[in-house]
Formats: structure tokens, sequence, C-alpha cells
């Protein structure tokens, strides 16, 4: 296990320039049914300028931000951690300049969070996460579509760098969807859906056998999702979209990293899962799948 940890510099910029709440893992609905979704705006790659920032009243506190900033503050929400470099990347489309100052203008205001990962042989990754105050706000805003959970606060290092990944791996999913007159509309992380069927669960807990397991199959397939037997296969991410049509379609996506067993990935390419790996890893997954026809392809991200 690598070392999980806040560098100096890290730590007093963040003592200098907020005074942020303690945070803790939490979900939250964001009801935005009377706006647009996030993904049919693009202000950060529209204007050749950054736009002017607003004033937002949240209790008794006003926040100054700009339309760019409560996106980036969505999508850090949305997958509970980003890699600041994913986020430049793809929602600042590489405009470091803009990207950094606009972090530091959530930070200050105490809406985001951050941490350094220092992991052995690896480049450290400086990651992101919302505060309580920034979650409130977005909830406030009515910035995402009705139903879209948000998150706030960090976890175990290992989970923190999978869910940042998990960023890229969504980005890939949504540009194939857009490519085919889609758009996203929500997504879903895999601890969202496996509460929802433990729930389900726990409701059928007194019917008989028979009975639970159609009940489980028959939630199961309300979520977009497979059983076999007593399981549902979870995927790490599923992506709700709005098809060229009209349809609303979703997509399991499963990010397979090196420490699966090849039951294990062939186990997740039978439920029907979009296979994606990190490039280290993209042969093994492959070797995996050969000649089962499970698959067509794996995705590297």
């Amino acid at each position: 296990m690598g070392r999980w940890d806040i560098s100096d510099a890290d730590r007093e910029r963040l003592e200098r320039e907020t005074s942020a709440p303690s945070v803790g893992r939490g979900g939250s609905d964001a009801p935005a049914d009377d706006l647009q979704t996030r993904e049919g705006r693009t202000p950060v790659a529209s204007g050749i300028a950054p736009e002017r920032r607003s004033k937002h009243q949240d209790r008794e506190r006003t926040y100054s931000l700009r339309p760019s900033e409560i996106d980036a503050m969505a999508d850090i929400g949305r997958f509970r951690a980003l890699d600041q470099k994913d986020l430049t990347r793809f929602l600042y489309k590489g405009r470091e300049s803009q990207a950094s100052v606009e972090m530091a203008n959530l930070r200050r205001q105490g809406l985001i969070e951050e941490k350094t990962i220092f992991r052995a042989n690896s480049v450290p990754r400086k990651m992101v996460t919302l505060t309580e105050r920034g979650q409130r706000l977005l909830h406030n805003l009515r910035a995402l579509h009705t139903g879209q959970k948000t998150y706030r606060g960090f976890v175990k290092p290992k989970e923190v760098e999978h869910d940042a990944d998990l960023y890229k791996v969504y980005q890939k999913a949504a540009q194939r969807i857009r490519e085919q007159g889609g758009h996203v509309t929500r997504v879903r992380l895999d601890f969202e859906l496996k509460e929802s069927i433990n729930r389900a669960r726990e409701k059928a807990g007194t019917f008989p056998e028979e009975m639970r397991a159609r009940w489980l199959e028959a939630v199961a397939a309300e979520h977009g999702l497979t059983t076999d037997g007593k399981i549902v296969h979870l995927p790490d991410l599923q992506v709700e979209y709005q098809a060229q049509d009209g349809r609303i379609e979703r997509e399991n996506l499963e990010l397979v990293s090196r420490n699966y067993r090849e039951e294990g990935i062939r186990g997740k390419a039978s439920a029907g899962f979009t296979m994606y790996a990190r490039n280290s890893d993209v042969a093994r997954i492959r070797r995996a799948l050969n000649d089962t026809g499970l698959v067509r392809e794996v995705f590297a991200v």
C-alpha cells in the first residue's frame, strides 16, 4: 500500500486559503429537472475568455462563481474525487492557467478540498473533492439532472484513485454516445447501485426463495443489470443517456485492473459490461478474453 498524505505545501496553502468544514463520504440527490443538464452546455470550451463570476447565496454566505466553476464542481461531485490533471484535460480542454485559477477560487471559498497522493514509483496525483459546503451549494444551484447523486470527501487512497480513473472511462463512453447522437443524463457509481439493490433484498427478505429470486431479477432489470442466481452483477459505473431517437438507455462500464483474476474478468464481460483497462493492463485483459466471444474490444484509458 502506497503512502497517503497531504504535502506540506498543500497543507500550508489549504490552511491559508480556506476554512473548509469537516468532510466525509455522503450522497445527495440534486434535482434539476427544469434546467438543461451540464452535458448540454460547454461553457469552458465555447468562449475565448472565461465568463464573469456571479454571486450565489447559500445560508449566510455569498459565493462568487463562473459557470465553468459550477461545471467543475458538478464533475467533481458526480465522481466523488478527480485528478486535477484530468479535470484540466477534459473539462478545461487543456487550459491549465484557467483551471489553476478556478480551482484556487473554489478552494478559497471552502467549496473543494485537495489532497496529493504519493505512491511508490508513481508520479504524485493531486486530487480534488467537494467539501460539505460545496456539495450543499451545488445541490442548491440545481446544476445537475434529476436524480443525479453527488458525493464529498476523501476515502481510502485506493478507492480515490479508482474513482478518479472512472472519470476517464466516462469521458470515453460519453464521446461515443455523443457521436451516435445521444447525450448523457446522469451517472451512477457502483456503491449507489449496490445500496439500491441491497434495499430491495431487505424488502424481499420474508418472501419464499423462488419469489425472492424472481423479485431480485426484476429489480436488477429495472436498474439495467443482470443476475446470475443470487448474484447481481454490478459495474463500476453506469451511464444513463438519451439516444438520438429519444429512448433512455443505460451502459454499464467496468474498469478492469491487474488485480482481477481471469474468471473475474470473464464474469464481468459475460454480464455485458463495456470493458476498460489502464494502458499497462490492456494486453493481459485481452488475453483473458481471447476466443471467448464475450466482448469485441477492451478500451484503454
